[in-house]
Parts: C-alpha cells; sequence; structure tokens
C-alpha cells in the first residue's frame, strides 16, 4: 500500500510541476490542459488496454499483499 500512495504521490508531483512549467511559459488554462492529457489523446485501443492492465495487476499485488500482511498480523481467533 505504500508503494500505491508513493506511486500517486510521484504522479501528483511531476503533473504539478508540467502545469507550473506551462504556467511559466505563459500558456492558457486550456492549453495547459490540453497538453497535460495530449498522451492520453493520441492512445490506441491496445495502448490503452496495456496501460489498463498494468494498473490493475498493480493494484491487485499492492492490494494482496497488504491484506497478506494484514492477515499475518492479526491474532487468531477462537
Amino acid at each position: 500500500m505504500k508503494i500505491f500512495f508513493a506511486t500517486i504521490i510521484i504522479a501528483v508531483g511531476l503533473f504539478s510541476l508540467i502545469i507550473s512549467l506551462d504556467l511559466l511559459m505563459g500558456m492558457v488554462r486550456h492549453e495547459i490542459i490540453r497538453n497535460a492529457l495530449n498522451p492520453f489523446q493520441v492512445m490506441e485501443t491496445a495502448e490503452y488496454l496495456i496501460i489498463i492492465l498494468f494498473l490493475l495487476y498493480f493494484l491487485a499485488s499492492s492490494l494482496g499483499s497488504y491484506f497478506k500482511k494484514k492477515r499475518k498480523s492479526s491474532p487468531p481467533s477462537k
């Protein structure tokens, strides 16, 4: 779960860096959003599928390890 939150924090940090650099260059707000989302606009269906599968795998493995650790740390019930 720590890895998941660290990944989210890094992604948000990089996204904010992109936005701040675009603001420093004097771009308009709609141009900034369009530039930040442009990689997703030019993706093909197969690329969307690969990204979704990667995210699902990452989420499943993170949740699996979290529940496994939680199950080991909890005392056995009688």
